[in-house]
């Protein structure tokens, strides 16, 4: 849910167009942007069920390969969700951004020792996923904020200022 953006297309339109671009805005401001939107949609928190029967890695999401890592995991709490889910696959969920964010402002369980795992344990059902080739450029988002995100950079030279 956090992911996700729905396009848009009116009934006179005939250009479909969708916002993602505004909240897609590079590796560390989207990251904040999933943040932010967890924390106005966690009053509305049901239920997360995530589907771990076939997982993918490399170079997802549409060139990845499959990883049958035959999981299922559910939770009140999506923070809870994600963090068991991450583990599962071998990841550092330091990494992912978003979730740590919502860890550190203690929206959601990020604590594992805190979350009742019921089932076999993670370290049984632990499958060590391939990373995304970019994943080193997508870490970046932890360092210092002295340049703009690889993906932003300035277009072109106006006078003494650089138009985006």
């Amino acid at each position: 849910m956090v992911l996700g953006a729905p396009l848009h297309q009116g009934p006179k339109e005939t250009k479909r167009w969708n916002d993602k671009r505004r909240y897609h805005v590079g590796v560390r401001q989207s990251l904040y942007n999933f943040f932010l939107t967890a924390q106005k949609m966690q009053p509305y928190w049901g239920l997360a069920v995530i589907d771990g029967y076939e997982g993918m890695e490399g170079n997802g999401p549409a060139m990845g390969t499959p990883v049958p890592s035959r999981i299922a995991i559910a939770s009140t709490d999506l923070v809870a969700a994600d963090r068991v889910g991450v583990e599962a696959m071998g990841i550092d969920a330091n990494w992912l951004g978003w979730l740590k964010y919502c860890g550190e402002v203690g929206l959601g369980q990020w604590d594992l020792s805190k979350i009742d795992i019921r089932g076999p344990q993670i370290a049984v059902v632990r499958k060590k996923y391939r990373l995304h080739p970019d994943t080193d450029r997508m870490l970046k988002w932890q360092g210092p904020m002295e340049e703009l995100p690889p993906n932003l950079g300035w277009v072109r030279p106006i006078g003494d200022v650089y138009q985006a």
